[in-house]
C-alpha cells in the first residue's frame, strides 16, 4: 500500500531569493503592482535588513554609524511578502525550493516565477592561512569587525615599545581592484587621524601595504586612471605591490610568490568572490566556457533553459549590449532587478518580454583624503571632483531619506572633527547563576 503523500508546498506567483541591490529592486517594482494583480510575491533572505554595500568601506573607517547603511526590508516592501530564512536548495524543473526559516524550519515553497539573486560569497583559492586569519568586507558585520579590529590594535600599540609594536601597525590589503583600493585609502587616513588620541604612536610608524596580483590597480578603470591611483597612494607613504600573488598567511606572516614577507596583524582580503553555493547545481544548457560559475541567461534576464526562472546580480552572466558580459557592480544589478520584475509581469499578462539593454554611466571611487578616481559617461575624473561625484551619486541612490539624512550629518561632521575611536566590544550574556555568584561575591552591590 502506498504511503499517504505529505502535505502540500506554499505556493508564490513570484519568489525572489536575496535581499541585495538585484533582489531588494525586482522586490520593490513588484510590490507596486501585485496587489492589484492579486498575486501573491514573496522575498526570501538571510537578514532581515537591505546592505547598501557601496558605504561598507566608510563603516569600517568609521565614517558612517553601521546602522545608517542598512535598511529594513519590511519598511521598504508593503504588497511583497518578507520571509528571514535560508534557501538551500532550488528545483526548476518542480518549480519548488526548500527553505529553512527563523524558527528552524524546513519549508517548501512552489512558485511560478523565480528570480535568483543569492550574491556572492568570497573566495579564499585555497590559499594556506587566508580563510582562518584573513579579514573579509561582505558584510556588515565584516565592517564592523575591522574597525574594532584596528582600534583594538592601536590600544595594544600604545603599550608597546616602537620594536614590538611593528607587526601590530603594519596593515595589509590583498587585491588592488576599486573594493581594496577604496578600503586602503579610507583606513590609512581613519588610522592616521586616530593617532592624535594615541600620542605615543608616531605616524610614521603605520606601514599600509597593498597587494595586487595584476600589473595595475583598479582594472575596472583605464591605465591612466590606475596611475593616477597608485600615484595618490603612494604619495601618502601607502606601498602598493603590483605583479605580487599572495600564497600564504600564516604565523602572522604574508608571502607572496617571490619570497618576500610582510609581518602583520591584520590582512583584508579583497581580491576574490564567487557566486552562491546556491546556484551550483543548477543544469543549464550551453554553458559558455568562462561563465566564471554564474548562470547564464539570455537577453531577458532568462536562465538559458527555463522560461520560469530568472537570475540578476553576482549570480549571472548577463550579456552586454556591446559584446561580452556586464560586470556584478551594483549598478547593474540595481537596473537587472527592475527590468527582470517588469518582464515577470509581462510574462504573466502575456505581453511581449523587454531586452536588457542597460549599459553603466561609468564608475567611482574614493581614495580618501578627499580625493577620487573614475570615469562617468566616457570622461576621467580625478581628484575632489571624483570624490564628491562619488558621495553625491551614493548619497542619492542610498534608499529612504531618513538614512541620507544620517549619512550626510555624519559625513559633514567628518569634515569638523577627529574619527570616533570607541570599540564597541560586546560581551558575552550573564546568565542567572552568574549574576548570582557576582552578587553573593559583592552583596552591597557596589
Amino acid at each position: 500500500m502506498a504511503s499517504p503523500a505529505g502535505p502540500a508546498p506554499e505556493h508564490a506567483d513570484i519568489v525572489i531569493i536575496g535581499g541585495g541591490f538585484g533582489g531588494m529592486n525586482a522586490a520593490m517594482v513588484l510590490d507596486r503592482r501585485v496587489k492589484r494583480l492579486k498575486l501573491r510575491a514573496a522575498l526570501i533572505s538571510r537578514a532581515n535588513f537591505y546592505l547598501f554595500t557601496p558605504l561598507l568601506a566608510e563603516v569600517a573607517a568609521s565614517l558612517v554609524e553601521s546602522r545608517y547603511v542598512v535598511n529594513p526590508i519590511r519598511r521598504m516592501l508593503r504588497d511583497v511578502e518578507f520571509m528571514e530564512g535560508t534557501v538551500q536548495r532550488v528545483d526548476p524543473v518542480r518549480r519548488t525550493l526548500h527553505f529553512v526559516d527563523e524558527n528552524g524550519r524546513a519549508r517548501t515553497l512552489a512558485y511560478g516565477h523565480c528570480v535568483l539573486a543569492p550574491g556572492s560569497v568570497t573566495a579564499f583559492f585555497g590559499i594556506a592561512g587566508l580563510a582562518e586569519n584573513a579579514l573579509t568586507l561582505k558584510t556588515l558585520g565584516d565592517a564592523i569587525r575591522i574597525r574594532n579590529h584596528v582600534i583594538d590594535l592601536l590600544e595594544r600599540a600604545a603599550l608597546l615599545t616602537p620594536e614590538e609594536r611593528r607587526a601590530i601597525l603594519t596593515f595589509v590589503v590583498v587585491g588592488g581592484g576599486l573594493n581594496g583600493t577604496e578600503v586602503t585609502g579610507e583606513l590609512h587616513d581613519f588610522i592616521l587621524r586616530a593617532l592624535g588620541d594615541y600620542p605615543g604612536i608616531d605616524r610614521r610608524e603605520i606601514r599600509m601595504v597593498l597587494i595586487e596580483m595584476l600589473p595595475r590597480l583598479a582594472q575596472e578603470v583605464s591605465p591612466e586612471l590606475s596611475l593616477y591611483a597608485q600615484r595618490n597612494l603612494e604619495s601618502r607613504g601607502i606601498e602598493v605591490w603590483l605583479n605580487s600573488r599572495v600564497v600564504a598567511y600564516e604565523g602572522g606572516r604574508v608571502r607572496v610568490h617571490d619570497g618576500r614577507e610582510v609581518p602583520a596583524e591584520t590582512v583584508i582580503w579583497t581580491a576574490g568572490v564567487r557566486p552562491s553555493p546556491l546556484i551550483r547545481n543548477i543544469e543549464v544548457r550551453e554553458r559558455p566556457a568562462k561563465a566564471d560559475h554564474r548562470l547564464p541567461v539570455n537577453e531577458y534576464l532568462q536562465v538559458l533553459g527555463y522560461e520560469d526562472l530568472w537570475a540578476v546580480g553576482d549570480c549571472a552572466l548577463v550579456p552586454d549590449p556591446d559584446g561580452g558580459h556586464q560586470p556584478p557592480t551594483a549598478q547593474h544589478a540595481v537596473r537587472q532587478g527592475r527590468r527582470v520584475a517588469r518582464n515577470i509581469l509581462n510574462s504573466i499578462l502575456g505581453r511581449p518580454l523587454e531586452r536588457h539593454r542597460y549599459r553603466g554611466i561609468g564608475m567611482l571611487a574614493t581614495l580618501g583624503r578627499h580625493r577620487g578616481v573614475g570615469r562617468v559617461l566616457g570622461m576621467r575624473v580625478t581628484g575632489f571632483p571624483a570624490w564628491f561625484g562619488w558621495r553625491t551619486y551614493y548619497l542619492v541612490a542610498l534608499p529612504r531619506w531618513e538614512r541620507r539624512a544620517r549619512v550626510a550629518f555624519d559625513w559633514f561632521l567628518d569634515l569638523i572633527f577627529p574619527p570616533d575611536i570607541v570599540e564597541l566590544k560586546v560581551e558575552p550574556l550573564q546568565t542567572g547563576q552568574e549574576a548570582l555568584l557576582a552578587a553573593m561575591q559583592d552583596p552591597a552591590g557596589r
